[in-house]
């Protein structure tokens, strides 16, 4: 038989891929529960199946032409080993390609991959894969604010290899939507939103908020905003908006608290009244009131309430007040 004689068992081979179809068939034959499920599932198996096949052709094509130019060195290599160094190539060329096609899959699809082998469960379970889908929900701000996670669940351990596919499902109930910040008549930056807790706000939100004034944080208390009240966590829609976002939260914190100075004189009197008094009254931080029909829409920068709603982090918090709740009033 000729070097490059294809044996009936050959990775290129037509009983070889009508073996690895017919595997496929009894398998689906097998799980009767799989008759209910949409064809996404062998849909990426024929595909997996094809790169792999193919791939195998190649270096097995590359490994007869081998041969066939270096005659002395197969001989110094024992079938064994051959057989050892094709299988492990085997076994990392398969894995790559599903953990390529599996990228493509959403979290309802590659749940299903999972449960089709072991070797399937343990790709589709890299961290990485879930990572990528829970930055698609979209939650972008999960990879850099780190007092995030106790906010959507104090139970998450962020130090869990699992942790990104444990709170894929929470992230994935929540609701979230685009929004356009602004001050009178001021653009400061594209948001997203995701309601954290709290009664629901439904499936419509405003496309456009703006900030029309701005009250003192010590106004801002449970008779306000009950612990039922909606909380909200605002993140930039994309990186240029990250600025935007920052530069808000600074224009809430910063406040001139010695109004209009009129001598060196006045500054020293005002610092030293305000020395006598606690320290959580030298915070003159604001929240950002926006108005919406019926409901008020309250931007809280870092301070004790939202260190209070178990965020110890320095991005923005929002609260919803609707008209039927206790203190809606329009004089703040």
């Amino acid at each position: 038989m000729s070097v490059l004689a294809k044996p009936l068992w050959s990775p290129d081979s037509v009983p070889r891929m009508e073996s690895e179809l017919k595997g496929l068939i009894e398998y689906v034959r097998r799980k009767p529960q799989l008759s209910d499920a949409n064809a996404a599932f062998m849909r990426d198996s024929l595909r997996t199946m094809l790169i792999k096949c193919t791939r195998e052709a190649e270096l097995a094509f590359e490994t007869e032409s081998s041969i066939v130019d270096s005659p002395s060195r197969s001989s110094s290599i024992s079938g064994d080993d051959s057989k050892d160094e094709n299988t492990a190539v085997e076994w990392y060329a398969v894995h790559d390609i599903l953990e390529a096609v599996f990228r493509y899959l959403s979290a309802k699809d590659l749940s299903v991959a999972r449960g089709v082998s072991k070797d399937w469960n343990k790709c589709g379970s890299k961290p990485s894969l879930w990572k990528q889908l829970c930055l698609r929900q979209p939650w972008r701000s999960l990879e850099t604010d780190r007092a995030l996670w106790s906010l959507i669940d104090p139970m998450l351990d962020v130090k869990d290899p699992d942790v990104w596919r444990k709170v894929y499902p929470t992230l994935a109930r929540r609701k979230w939507w685009r929004c356009k910040l602004m001050k009178t008549n001021k653009f400061v930056c594209n948001l997203i939103v995701h309601q954290i807790d709290g009664e629901s706000l439904g499936d419509n939100f405003p496309s456009t908020l703006t900030v029309e004034r701005r009250f003192a944080l010590m106004h801002l208390t449970l008779a306000m905003l009950p612990i039922n009240s909606p909380l909200l966590y605002f993140e930039p829609e994309t990186d240029g908006d990250k600025e935007g976002l920052e530069g808000f939260i600074q224009y809430l914190i910063r406040r001139d608290r010695y109004g209009n100075r009129r001598s060196s004189l006045c500054v020293l009197i005002w610092t030293f009244y305000l020395s006598l008094w606690s320290s959580s009254l030298l915070d003159c931080s604001r929240a950002g009131l926006a108005l919406e029909q019926h409901r008020r829409y309250i931007f809280i920068p870092p301070c004790d309430y939202s260190r209070d709603r178990r965020y110890e982090g320095k991005s923005l918090l929002g609260g919803v007040q609707l008209s039927s709740a206790h203190g809606f009033q329009n004089n703040i």
